[in-house]
């Protein structure tokens, strides 16, 4: 017996190349815009660093000095203010450890 050999069909090899061609890319895309990262990245991180640096601690020194002045001259509410300062300044400052302890960032 004679076998012939057919030609593979040329439409089926297109077709599975651009099946191919499109699973890669579906693949590869992902990857790559994850690898890039967020575009307010920067932005935020100076932000973070703009209020839990040194604009925190100038502006809580600030409010130490104003509270103790008050508390030395006798203000009915100074504790009351020192209290808040005491806490604002903890959540200020402490604030990037907080966000490491928790989230690693």
């Amino acid at each position: 017996m004679k076998t012939t050999h057919k030609p593979p069909n040329t439409a089926t090899r297109e077709q599975t190349v651009r099946v191919l061609y499109v699973m890669g890319l579906l693949l590869v895309l992902p990857a790559l815009a994850h690898a890039q990262g967020s575009p307010f990245d920067s932005g935020l991180t100076s932000i973070q660093t703009l209020f839990t640096g040194t604009v925190a601690k100038v502006a809580s020194l600030v409010a130490i000095v104003m509270g103790g002045y008050g508390f030395a001259h006798g203000d009915p509410g100074a504790k009351k203010n020192l209290a808040g300062v005491a806490a604002g300044t903890g959540i200020a400052v402490l604030a990037v450890n907080v966000l490491t302890w928790l989230w690693g960032v």
